[in-house]
């Protein structure tokens, strides 16, 4: 027993470092992730750069570092004060909409107002044009203070978005200069195999690479192509819905319907048909270019998941990590399917027997 107190100690102490080390990185802990994220998924380029250049692993980290900074703080900056102003005119431009002088069009020549009214009778529900005004004006007022209140906050906290940006800067160029030191320590502190490791570092570099990179450029261009169709449309606060539309086309089999589909709806109840439809086909066409040419042509055999299960790990970990879970959650259900291959290889009781088997999900 005695022999023991020095190991005893020892984890003891180890503990509380551990401990105390996650207390000072808990407030800083979601740009360490990013950091993480966003220096794997430019790491392929910045070994690119630096064998086809003379330049340092310094001079090549900074450069990276730079045009990560043009490429995602210039633009997030300009975008939260843009989509401020954005979403409350968005409110106000649907507020006016909903206008006494409107109520005849809508439920006399408008199709969806006909078809409205034809439902409540049928269903025996007395409907009027002041109840719907009232509960779309709540729902406008729930919805935009909402938002408002989201995008204030990080421009009160102005100072701490530029911290927080300044620290995963600051992760990204120690991965990109002491990459290499920084996974032979980490590994080294693990007690599993080191090919265990390799292989979960692996799927984790895939995963970010698929979800930011892949599905990041075929957000992008899902999001300004159905934007581009918003405007010439007439569809008011463009910059607001390009923006959750770039957003939603993370999220698999839904994406971007969830807002060209309300969007052509509301041209249709306006009176615009037909703008409505062609919006309706433009948007469509655009998802289903990138959907099922871009985004397989890209992401090609690296990551191989059930698009149901993504869904559902974009959907918890938007739950409790907010909208950072669009790319936690990916990241997080690819790792947890390469520990169930790892214990089916190496710790289930009949290993050997199953050791061929492949995940359904990663079918």
């Amino acid at each position: 027993m005695r022999n023991r107190i020095p190991n005893y100690a020892f984890f003891s102490l180890f503990l509380l470092l551990l401990l105390l080390l996650w207390l000072m990185a808990k407030p800083m802990i979601h740009a360490i992730i990013f950091g993480a994220i966003i220096g794997g998924s430019f790491y392929p380029l910045f070994n690119r750069t630096l064998k086809r250049t003379n330049w340092k692993k310094s001079q090549v980290s900074i450069l990276m570092c730079l045009l990560i900074t043009c490429l995602v703080f210039i633009p997030t900056i300009y975008l939260i004060f843009a989509l401020s102003n954005e979403t409350y005119q968005f409110y106000l431009n649907l507020k006016s909409e909903l206008t006494v002088a409107n109520e005849k069009y809508f439920f006399e020549e408008s199709f969806f107002g006909s078809m409205l009214v034809e439902i409540t009778d049928i269903l025996e529900i007395d409907i009027s044009f002041d109840m719907i005004k009232e509960k779309s004006i709540a729902v406008l007022q729930s919805f935009s203070t909402y938002v408002l209140k989201v995008l204030n906050s990080w421009v009160s906290n102005l100072l701490s978005f530029i911290f927080d940006f300044f620290i995963m800067i600051l992760v990204i160029f120690a991965l990109f200069t002491e990459g290499t030191g920084l996974k032979k320590y980490i590994l080294e502190l693990s007690p599993l195999p080191d090919s265990q490791e390799e292989l979960m570092i692996q799927k984790f570099n895939q995963m970010n690479y698929v979800t930011l990179v892949c599905n990041g450029l075929g957000g992008l261009i899902q999001g300004i192509v159905a934007g581009i169709g918003f405007f010439i449309a007439g569809v008011p606060s463009t910059i607001l819905w390009t923006v959750v539309m770039v957003l939603l086309a993370f999220i698999p089999i839904v994406g971007i319907s969830l807002v060209y589909i309300p969007a052509a709806i509301y041209l249709a109840a306006k009176g615009q048909m037909n703008s409505g439809l062609i919006l309706f086909i433009y948007c469509t066409m655009a998802a289903f270019f990138v959907e099922n040419w871009f985004k397989p042509k890209f992401i090609g055999e690296r990551i191989k998941i059930n698009p149901l299960f993504i869904l559902f790990c974009i959907i918890g970990g938007m739950s409790y990590f907010g909208m950072a879970g669009i790319f936690y959650g990916p990241i997080i259900g690819i790792i947890f399917l390469t520990v169930v291959e790892l214990y089916h290889d190496h710790y289930a009781p009949n290993s050997d027997q199953t050791s061929n088997k492949d995940s359904d999900l990663q079918s």
